[in-house]
């Protein structure tokens, strides 16, 4: 995000301008606690150096910065050529190393293995990788609500979103009665374990995120995830296949109109769901509508998008937008609800309830 503010000049005098909140740093401040980093280009000795660390971290998080710009600052030169540096971000190489070989001596270890995989997976676009794991040593795969649509749900080795006890209990007993658990990029919010119904062991949990990474109760620092990942990919291993039962293969089933039923929430989602196809796009917002919606079929990856960390709520519109901005050949929703459009164009469903 990058915003303006009062001119340095203005400020003589602590004036009361337009666009002042309480004091002139009230606006960064604000901005500071909800991003990664942050920095008020005020000093054309240090603004270029701001710039990239604050882009630096955005690439190497994959969360939002913010730039702010004094208005008398905007047309401010360099004082000194100025050289951009690139980050050159690695892994410790013996950390790294150990991580990789006790992680696979847990999974080979293991009797039935499963791997949970959540956002960051979609934010580090490490979806092939993560799949080119699974379908190697064919371990099944399951979703946080965060990172719903990680893969695609027609999968065969995808088992259903977990969230403790406020999803499928098919797909909670499979999750937790595993000796080893791999979390890739899942991390561990009170939505993503149930409201805290999930019961996962950390001495059977391999837990890799870009913040940290845990095996049982064992911290590895310095490792980055994609490293991580890419280095199990790797690894010769031989792993217990685990079944996928018949009740977490799931089938989409032909919604049938039925005038005197009442309508429920369930027929509700079922007529949605039935709605999906290949070329749409489920945003959804928060309460009964997110909840709901972990059950719907997403055909491809990384088409289910909903605020399913901080749960705000009017997230949907302004998220449909943002599948318009990321991808052109999206459609945003319409106000009265799915009509016909040409099939060269993608359509986006967003789901809001009251």
């Amino acid at each position: 995000m990058i915003s303006g503010s009062p001119g340095l000049a203005e400020r003589e005098s602590d004036p009361l301008l337009h666009h002042r909140v309480k004091d002139f740093s009230t606006q960064r401040e604000v901005f500071e606690k909800i991003t990664i980093a942050s920095a008020v280009l005020d000093d054309p000795l240090t603004a270029f150096r701001e710039i990239d660390r604050c882009l630096d971290a955005a690439m190497r998080y994959k969360r939002p910065v913010y730039l702010e710009i004094p208005r008398d600052m905007v047309h401010a030169k360099m004082v000194h050529p100025h050289i951009t540096i690139e980050p050159d971000i690695k892994s410790h190489k013996d950390a790294l190393k150990e991580a990789i070989a006790e992680a696979s001596e847990m999974i080979q270890a293991a009797k039935k293995p499963v791997i949970l995989a959540g956002v960051e997976i979609h934010r580090f676009k490490l979806r092939e990788q993560v799949l080119k794991f699974a379908e190697k040593h064919q371990i099944p795969i399951a979703a946080t609500l965060l990172g719903k649509s990680v893969i695609s749900e027609k999968h065969p080795l995808y088992i259903g979103v977990y969230e403790g006890a406020m999803g499928r209990e098919s797909v909670r007993k499979y999750v937790e009665e595993s000796d080893c658990v791999i979390l890739l990029g899942t991390f561990m919010t009170d939505i993503n374990l149930g409201i805290y119904t999930a019961k996962l062991d950390p001495g059977r949990c391999v837990y890799a995120t870009s913040e940290k990474l845990r095996i049982r109760h064992h911290h590895f620092h310095e490792v980055i995830l994609s490293d991580f990942i890419k280095g199990l990919g790797k690894t010769t291993m031989k792993v217990a296949k685990r079944k996928i039962e018949d009740d977490l293969k799931r089938t989409r089933e032909a919604f049938v109109v039925v005038p005197d039923k009442n309508v429920t929430s369930k027929r509700l989602f079922q007529r949605v769901d039935d709605l999906l196809d290949e070329e749409m796009v489920v945003v959804a917002d928060v309460g009964d509508c997110l909840f709901g919606a972990s059950d719907l079929t997403i055909s491809q990856h990384t088409e289910f998008i909903s605020p399913a960390y901080y749960t705000s709520m009017g997230f949907a519109i302004p998220a449909a937008l943002g599948v318009q901005v990321a991808r052109k050949s999206l459609r945003p929703p319409c106000a009265r609800g799915r009509r016909s459009l040409p099939d060269d164009m993608s359509r986006t469903l967003n789901i809001i309830t009251p």
